[in-house]
């Protein structure tokens, strides 16, 4: 009998990474979103469609959703996938083991690993290096802290996503070159003025992701994979990027983070390896499924089955081997990257002056042959995902040409932006 596995936020590149994994084992994968359509729905693998209310608008709502669904029976596993969802679910788990099976860590956990300052306070009491950190309550702290800074300074809200009435707001890492732009960053966004937020150190140096999953605090199943590149080019989500062994050091750093709270389920954390020192910083952790989860999925570890084998009580007692040296390439991120290489200055995206160069950044964009290099979305068996974000995307950079149109008579010159797709 097939095993039906409810997988949520379809519009997720992870989410059709799921779809697909789980649908090739010949599993049954119904797909939700706020959506009536969304990227992993078009998949030939996902069997159903469910439109729910918007976890970011209305959490109640959702849960309510949530419950209802997996009450009425069918749902054998629930797999969630973005912060917001996997919150809910972890909120409601207790309520949810009735009626289907999940793997998730407990709430105090996942709640622990999502709020940065006080994960900052864990990792340098585990050991674990973290870039030198500010933590400033308000906009209202921030003239104590304005001189102890070496800028650039790297701006993070203290969560990525903050509860507001009934839903979610969303947050994002962000630079400032001075006091002076800093001051200015504070005032015209709402959250950093009214919630806690990061004041970093910026490393400089290339990216290094573990992925790992773990059955109550035990380790199962790892991966790693170093980023060869961004969008936004000065550091965001990584658009190209290549399997590697998981070092030892870094292993050992998630031990210590995620063995003593007891971590079930997927979790990833990303390094930055500082160019100068070679030290390894704690940038971020997420205690859910990674964008560039396919890549994981091509190299040999096939994390959506094994989540669901643990769910379902039958974890796997030997980590999966996997191949280093693969390549995954989100092709449409990728455009995005070109766009603003070509068209931003390098003070602008905050680069280094160690970047490549825009021509370097045209020729290794033009590199779509490579060894061991699989893209992300495209697929010859399963094209229909790839023709869906082409069509969203070809929206989003229309829509960008029309505003720029419209306000041509009060500006001089400038470029319409087309970093839209997520």
């Amino acid at each position: 009998m097939s095993t039906t596995v409810f997988v949520t936020d379809g519009n997720e590149r992870s989410a059709l990474a799921i779809v697909r994994a789980l649908g090739r084992r010949g599993m049954t994968v119904v797909v939700g979103e706020s959506e009536h359509v969304s990227l992993a729905s078009t998949s030939r693998y996902c069997t159903r469609h469910v439109t729910y209310p918007s976890p970011h608008r209305d959490r109640i709502g959702f849960a309510r959703f949530l419950i209802d669904l997996v009450s009425r029976g069918g749902i054998d596993v629930v797999l969630p996938v973005t912060d917001v969802t996997t919150h809910a679910v972890c909120t409601h788990q207790d309520a949810m083991r009735e009626y289907t099976a999940t793997a998730v860590p407990p709430l105090t956990a996942f709640n622990s690993v999502s709020d940065k300052a006080a994960l900052i306070a864990q990792a340098e009491a585990c050991g674990v290096p973290v870039p030198r950190t500010h933590v400033v309550d308000s906009a209202q702290q921030l003239p104590q802290v304005l001189s102890a800074l070496a800028y650039p300074v790297v701006v993070k809200p203290a969560r990525s996503r903050v509860p507001v009435e009934g839903g979610w707001l969303s947050t994002t890492v962000q630079y400032a070159a001075s006091p002076d732009e800093l001051i200015e960053l504070y005032q015209r966004t709402p959250y950093l003025r009214s919630f806690p937020s990061l004041l970093q150190r910026r490393i400089v140096g290339p990216g290094r992701g573990v992925f790992m999953l773990f059955d109550r605090g035990r380790l199962v199943s790892e991966f790693g994979h170093l980023r060869l590149r961004e969008k936004p080019p000065g550091g965001g989500v990584s658009v190209l990027r290549e399997s590697t062994p998981v070092d030892t050091t870094l292993r050992d750093y998630a031990m210590r983070v995620f063995g003593p709270i007891g971590w079930h389920g997927v979790a990833m954390m990303e390094f930055k390896e500082e160019a100068r020192t070679g030290t390894r910083f704690l940038m971020e952790i997420n205690g859910r499924f990674w964008g560039s989860l396919q890549l994981a999925i091509d190299a040999g570890v096939d994390f959506p089955s094994l989540v669901c084998q643990l769910a379902m009580g039958h974890a796997p007692k030997m980590m999966p081997l996997y191949r280093s040296g693969v390549k995954s390439r989100w092709l449409l991120g990728d455009v995005d990257h070109l766009y603003l290489r070509l068209f931003k200055s390098d003070r602008a995206l905050g680069l280094p002056p160690s970047a490549p160069s825009r021509f370097r950044s045209l020729v290794d964009f033009m590199k779509f042959r490579q060894r061991d290099m699989h893209d992300e979305i495209a697929r010859l068996d399963d094209p229909r995902p790839f023709l869906y974000e082409l069509a969203q995307f070809s929206k989003a950079v229309g829509a960008s040409v029309g505003r720029f149109v419209r306000t041509l008579p009060n500006r001089h010159a400038c470029h319409p932006a087309i970093s839209s797709v997520q």
